[in-house]
């Protein structure tokens, strides 16, 4: 069976995760032989080719976005239909569905990349200044970043980075990620201690993290 990307870490163990794509990726210690990781898939195959098949009938039928009118769009956890509008400033609005300005229809995408930007730069900035003055957390910045694969990271200089999909999310879900991020201050990796800390600061984190786990596929602009 085809392994189409092993990602190795200081993990103890070997495991399996299915893309909504179909994709077989493997996180396994950096310790792990080929061999060991090719008996684990070998064993998996069943539960590999039944998550598959879910994956399909969930995802199956996502397409590209086109930017057309009534096309639908993703915000705060909720789906908008687009309009267009003779209305030229600002080029992208909100008011119970996406109103995008006829003289941008060109460059469609690059509007709601710049939109969808400045939102989650305010709204991880607000859940950050509450945690921040609560726990005592130092944070140098926030960076807005394309990130196709991953919703946050935290940068050694203590800034944190967010992707600009990311306020396409629930605001719980949100703040889950601000939350993991924040941790990553106190704890570089994804160990006990870390999961932990999370815990301490979002007790239904887990919640937030399957929902994103499951539904994040569908929060893009391709």
């Amino acid at each position: 069976m085809k392994i189409d990307q092993i990602i190795r870490s200081n993990r103890r163990s070997i495991s399996l995760e299915i893309h909504p794509d179909g994709r077989l990726i493997v996180r396994a210690p950096k310790s792990a032989t080929h061999a060991q990781i090719q008996a684990l898939v070998a064993r998996k195959a069943d539960w590999i080719a039944k998550n598959r098949e879910k994956a399909a009938r969930r995802y199956g039928d996502l397409k590209p976005k086109t930017f057309s009118p009534g096309e639908t769009f993703w915000y705060l956890g909720e789906q908008y239909p687009l309009q267009f509008t003779d209305r030229q400033r600002p080029p992208l609005d909100l008011d119970g569905a996406f109103l995008l300005s006829r003289a941008a229809q060109d460059r469609a995408k690059e509007v709601f990349i710049a939109w969808y930007r400045e939102e989650t730069r305010q709204i991880t900035w607000h859940f950050i200044d509450s945690y921040a003055r609560q726990n005592r957390f130092k944070v140098k910045g926030v960076r807005i970043t394309s990130a196709r694969t991953r919703w946050g990271s935290c940068s050694a200089n203590q800034t944190l980075n967010f992707t600009y999909r990311l306020s396409m999310a629930p605001l719980e879900v949100i703040e889950y990620v601000v939350v993991h991020e924040l941790a990553h201050l106190k704890v570089r990796n994804h160990s006990k201690d870390f999961w932990r800390v999370v815990a301490q600061l979002k007790p239904d984190y887990q919640t937030h993290r399957r929902w994103l786990k499951e539904n994040g596929v569908l929060l893009t602009l391709e």
